[in-house]
């Protein structure tokens, strides 16, 4: 492989790594960006080199079920045509494409004049259904949290505020318990963002465990937005949690001071959950008879698993 393109897919996966590059849509375009720069190099062994550049994109950061369904779904046979595999990133980015926006249509049902919604960290699906719903004619109030240590939702804020949202509020994270029993504000609903789902429940930003365990005590509807191309089959392990530097909380740290720093929260499915899918609103206990349904090659062990 050429030295420039190598540099390239090398400079995505650190990007993938660092966060520059983040949330799942985007981290899955990056990977088929890559494939794609592999792809239009000469090489005479395409299904190895692909597959190798495909499997360190996709696996850079291990909760990221969208881009690793890519895997499974563009390796499923072998060529030796370069052609192909593009053709079959085209196919998977449509196939993204085209569950986003049924999912979109979705959501903005459950979004109504006058409504008082909450949401955590930065979704991009979740910002585009209040920005379609606001658009329609919807008029309703989002509460958004900082989300730190890397303060994902000032993104989630700005580009509602620049979409022409007027009633956007930003709370520290700390604040939603308060928020809601102390101070008992009307949520109506709580939209999140998923960064993986599971069989018994969902993988988002750290923090959320804790919003909907005070919205299952207070009976606050929860709505996950996700494609259930983001369905691992795998059992979940705690172990692809990730964590991160202390130096994202604290740059300048006493030394000798310890961090605990998961990324992630898993939160269980409860019945005041309900996962806003391309199919629908439906149950966590349906999500992986839906999505192997829909997306069969997710449960598939693929040829490449075997090289």
């Amino acid at each position: 492989m050429h030295g420039y393109i190598m540099d390239k897919i090398i400079e995505i996966e650190k990007d993938i790594k660092t966060l520059r590059t983040q949330g799942a849509t985007n981290v899955a375009l990056a990977t088929l960006a890559g494939i794609r720069l592999g792809a239009n190099n000469n090489t005479k062994s395409v299904f190895q080199t692909l597959y190798k550049v495909a499997k360190a994109l996709a696996y850079a950061r291990p909760t990221e079920p969208l881009a690793q369904n890519a895997v499974r779904f563009i390796f499923q046979k072998e060529s030796k045509d370069a052609d192909f595999y593009l053709e079959r990133c085209d196919c998977y980015e449509k196939m993204i494409y085209d569950a986003k926006a049924k999912m979109g249509d979705t959501g903005v049902e459950v979004i109504h004049d006058g409504g008082i919604y909450l949401t955590h960290c930065h979704s991009s699906t979740v910002v585009s259904m209040f920005v379609k719903a606001w658009k329609m004619g919807k008029r309703f109030s989002v509460i958004a949290t900082e989300t730190r240590p890397l303060y994902q939702g000032r993104i989630t804020v700005k580009e509602l505020l620049d979409e022409g949202l007027t009633n956007v509020s930003l709370i520290i994270d700390d604040a939603v318990a308060s928020l809601l029993t102390v101070h008992k504000t009307r949520i109506d609903a709580i939209f999140l963002g998923a960064d993986l789902l599971s069989y018994n429940g969902f993988v988002n930003k750290i923090g959320t465990l804790g919003i909907c365990l005070t919205a299952k005590k207070l009976k606050v509807p929860v709505y996950c937005t996700s494609i259930l191309l983001k369905f691992d089959p795998r059992p979940f392990d705690y172990q692809v949690i990730e964590f991160r530097s202390g130096k994202e909380i604290w740059s300048g740290a006493p030394k000798g001071l310890k961090f605990y720093t998961p990324v992630f929260d898993y939160i269980p499915y409860a019945e005041n959950i309900k996962i806003i899918s391309e199919k629908g609103i439906i149950k966590g206990s349906k999500i992986n008879s839906l999505a192997t349904l829909l997306y069969s090659f997710i449960k598939e062990k693929t040829h490449a698993e075997y090289i």
